[in-house]
């Protein structure tokens, strides 16, 4: 591939603000039915059936950094989702510990309005197989803090990751939320 155009920005571009506003969690079923879409312009994903849950966390603080390395003629993507999840509890302890050992897709909705898909590949897929998708989001660590002084945080801290053979791609589907196992929201 030559290279025969350059990567211009606009106004809005330098207006944009950052951070993450949600972030969505699912596990990996068999059956998964995705629709990627490709072209000069387009690095998506437009469909991607299944429930996702919400996760609350405090605001400012969660962040996704992507680092793209090539090693022997491979170029590899790993991907890091950083998120605290307010107050130490049973209950928090006892979801994160169900993370621990779960294939996994996240979805981090950005407030530029973009939302990036973690754990999502197209390259070295497995969709049609019975078998998990092989660039799978997993809870690569956790931390619980209770803080020392009065107004020291106190809760998780919690680091979704993967490794992908492509750069996350940007959903434009519509999602369907479950925030609790009784509650949903489209968006």
């Amino acid at each position: 591939m030559a290279i025969d155009a350059g990567i211009n920005i606009d106004c809005s571009n330098l207006q944009g603000s950052g951070g993450i506003r949600n972030i969505l969690i699912r596990t990996w079923e068999a059956g998964d039915a995705i629709t990627y879409v490709n072209s000069a312009t387009q690095h998506e994903i437009s469909s991607l059936v299944g429930t996702w849950y919400n996760y609350e966390f405090k605001n400012e603080l969660p962040s996704l950094t992507v680092t793209a390395a090539k090693e022997n003629g491979s170029t590899s993507y790993e991907c890091s989702l950083d998120f605290m999840m307010p107050e130490m509890t049973n209950d928090k302890a006892a979801v994160l510990q169900g993370l621990m050992d779960t294939c996994m897709m996240v979805m981090a909705v950005a407030n530029n309005g973009k939302t990036y898909v973690l754990g999502v590949s197209q390259k070295y897929s497995n969709e049609k197989a019975v078998i998990r998708n092989q660039t799978y989001a997993s809870m690569t660590g956790a931390e619980g803090a209770s803080g020392a002084a009065y107004n020291d945080d106190n809760g998780w801290t919690v680091t979704m990751g993967c490794k992908q053979w492509e750069a996350p791609r940007i959903y434009t589907g519509t999602l369907t939320l479950y925030a609790t196992s009784t509650t949903s929201t489209t968006t």
